[in-house]
């Protein structure tokens, strides 16, 4: 057989068993596309007719990746050009040939490692058995759902058949990511092996690793009597039975609908999907099901947002310089909430850590932290009790500040006060290596403020995470004109080595994403003090879709309930200087925060009575009056403040470009991502001279907070 393949490798190995190596050129992961598809197409016919290959062994010569799933370049451009009869003929394409692949009479074996997602699964769901590194970079996933459209090379199809009805839509609805223990446990694999990858990406090298030589094991296995597919077993087989799987349906889709609303198609559909086709063969279902929901999908504008905005985290990513010498021991100054958890995802991701606190009790009931958040890993069967107690040895719980003399970065998460943040800097620059760099995690102050006067400014940079750390993927990376590009450039690769976006940002009050934020969380506070109810102001938000892509739709009081009162009123109290759009209602917040425990607006589920009575007191206290307000002033007067501050951030270039802040807002604060982002939505809902227009009524009737900036009328934001 020719080996001659521009994005395959292929080898015949011993008793007629063809290792076939994936390796799409020019990319840094394998993808589908017309021209890899074609090769594979030829691979699997040539392997059919040939007497001399009795089984085919698919591996990835790509390091940490199986295969990424369909082309989403190619895609967008189709959604961009309203042209998809290419990516129809894709489809077909794929269709044919795992059909083909599964009634073959010649076992495909599928040695995984790395990512295996999307059309990457699909691929390996058509071989009759999958093997798995038990790598740590090694998952699976059908994360379709995420952008907007569903599984379309037969995931909907041969997924619940391989491990159950239930299993599968919690992933294809969900688009979760499930490892190797995960897997095998659901029979979505046939076994796990421990295997050290080898560094040479060649299939003379990968072949001898041990993952891939039971892989070859499996095909000679399978080679030598006829192949047949894995059936159900037990509580699966009777959950995926005709009668049970309505109602299992069913069920999936009121968890869909609690979870995301209506907001989001894709999941819906992918369950329809699954019910209807399940009647059918698996081509029929995938071609007369599960196909023509794709293609709907795939139109919508919905998926061109989701499609879109998955490439913009890609163009971050790859923004990121890759430094000669990346960090490999970092310092975290302060073990509370956000220094633990930072702490803890560096050891997670590989990082050797030094946690630093004045304070041995806090730093104990950090470490205890990060201790209880690693080993929820350990009861999922993400990771071994072994990794487990390596995460933890990779922390250095330390009081004393010479042990940070060895890290080349540290980031500090201290308390909220600017004379201790300084001193902190201090501190460290009077112990640090002469190149460490300082990254500060402040959300209130600029990095002007606290590192303006320091021995090596150059060396100080601003990290800004957002809590919760693990969940949040967005990283500010803040810029001051003092900040050396070597400095940018670690901390960037930093934060993109810990599964992050780094966006890069300019140094000001808020940042970029608080920035705006406080415009929406300082107006719902002045709408609660007008005496709108509590529950209507974030009724209205969630109606918006505000916080829906975490799973829990939140209104904004809610969030700063969530955040904690004073740590809003600190964050509001510091963008004072942003003038008179930050107005907020320090009577009725110092009333929030005068008790014993700071008051909150929600609590159990409700509106918290407390809540109710200080806002009572207060419109008392100020004979305030208001007229009825409809949902359509609400919804104005929460989001238009925030389309203003964002043309003003855009005026400062806190950010180059207006997609940058739409990302910034959709992954920091929970902005609709089936919107498109903040401005994008603003754009296709307003002119320029509307938007001035509204802001100008608002501002003549609720204050000058609304005052329009003059750029908004000029347009190109």
């Amino acid at each position: 057989m020719s080996s001659d393949f521009k994005h395959f490798k292929t080898a015949r190995v011993h008793d007629g068993i063809l290792l076939a190596g994936f390796d799409y050129a020019g990319k840094a992961v394998n993808v589908l596309n017309a021209e890899s598809f074609a090769e594979w197409q030829d691979i699997v016919r040539s392997a059919e007719q040939s007497r001399a290959v009795t089984s085919v062994v698919l591996v990835s010569l790509k390091e940490g990746n199986f295969c990424a799933g369909a082309d989403l370049e190619q895609m967008h451009g189709a959604q961009e050009q309203r042209s998809f009869e290419a990516l129809e003929q894709l489809v077909n394409t794929a269709h044919t040939v795992l059909d083909t692949m599964e009634r073959s009479p010649k076992p495909f074996v599928a040695a995984v490692e790395g990512a295996c997602l999307g059309g990457g699964l699909e691929l390996a769901l058509a071989c009759h058995a999958r093997i798995a590194s038990a790598h740590a970079r090694t998952m699976f996933g059908l994360p379709e759902v995420k952008l907007g459209i569903l599984p379309g090379f037969g995931g909907t199809q041969r997924l619940p058949r391989l491990v159950g009805v239930p299993a599968a839509l919690e992933m294809i609805t969900t688009g979760k990511t499930v490892f190797p223990r995960q897997a095998l446990k659901m029979g979505l694999v046939d076994a796990m092996v421990t295997s050290i990858p080898s560094p040479l990406r060649t299939l003379d090298q990968i072949q001898r690793e041990a993952f891939v030589q039971v892989a070859i094991s499996r095909a000679r296995e399978l080679g030598s009597s006829p192949v047949r597919r894995r059936s159900l077993q037990g509580r699966q087989r009777f959950l995926s039975a005709p009668g049970i799987r309505a109602l299992v349906c069913g069920y999936a889709r009121r968890q869909v609908i609690k979870r995301v609303r209506h907001f989001y198609p894709a999941p819906l559909g992918a369950i329809d999907a699954v019910r209807r086709g399940m009647r059918m063969a698996v081509l029929k279902g995938s071609m007369a099901v599960e196909k023509p929901l794709l293609l709907d999908l795939m139109a919508s504008p919905v998926s061109a947002h989701l499609v879109g905005l998955f490439l913009k985290g890609e163009e971050i990513k790859r923004k990121a310089a890759r430094v000669s010498e990346p960090v490999t021991r970092v310092g975290v100054l302060g073990a509370g909430l956000m220094g633990s958890q930072i702490a803890g995802q560096l050891a997670e991701k590989g990082y050797s850590a030094v946690l630093r606190d004045v304070a041995s009790d806090i730093l104990a009931k950090g470490m205890g932290r990060i201790h209880q958040t690693q080993s929820v890993q350990v009861r999922k069967r993400i990771i071994l009790p072994s990794d487990l107690r390596y995460r933890m040895m990779r922390i250095t719980p330390t009081i004393r500040l010479s042990d940070l003399a060895s890290v080349s970065l540290a980031i500090e998460a201290v308390s909220e006060k600017l004379d201790v943040k300084r001193a902190v800097l201090a501190q460290f620059e009077s112990e640090a290596r002469p190149n460490a760099i300082f990254a500060t995690n402040t959300s209130s102050y600029t990095l002007a403020d606290i590192a303006g006067k320091a021995a090596h400014p150059e060396r100080c940079v601003g990290l800004h995470f957002f809590n919760p750390v693990a969940k949040m993927q967005l990283v500010e990376v803040v810029c001051a004109p003092f900040t050396s590009e070597q400095a940018l450039a670690q901390a960037s690769s930093l934060a993109k080595r810990l599964g992050k976006f780094p966006l890069v940002v300019r140094d000001g009050p808020g940042f970029l994403v608080n920035r705006i934020l406080a415009r929406y969380l300082a107006e719902a506070v002045i709408l609660a003090s007008e005496g709108i109810p509590i529950h209507r102001i974030d009724a209205v938000a969630k109606d918006f879709g505000m916080a829906v892509d975490s799973g829990h739709p939140m209104g904004p009081l809610e969030l700063i309930d969530l955040i904690g009162l004073p740590v809003a009123v600190h964050v509001l109290s510091s963008l004072a200087v942003l003038g008179s759009r930050i107005e907020s209602r320090d009577a009725l917040l110092r009333g929030f925060l005068s008790e014993q425990h700071p008051v909150t607006f929600w609590k159990s589920g409700k509106e918290n009575p407390r809540a109710i009575d200080l806002v009572r007191q207060y419109r008392r206290t100020e004979s305030s009056e208001s007229g009825p307000v409809t949902d359509e002033t609400l919804h104005q007067r929460l989001f238009l403040p925030m389309v203003d501050e964002a043309v003003r951030c855009l005026k400062d270039k806190i950010v180059e470009h207006p997609w940058q802040l739409d990302f910034a807002l959709i992954y920091g604060i929970g902005f609709p991502a089936f919107r498109g982002g903040l401005l994008t939505w603003a754009r296709q809902h307003m002119a320029p001279a509307q938007l001035t227009a509204a802001l100008e009524v608002l501002s003549r009737t609720y204050g000058k907070r609304f005052e329009p900036c003059p750029a908004i009328a000029h347009g190109g934001w």
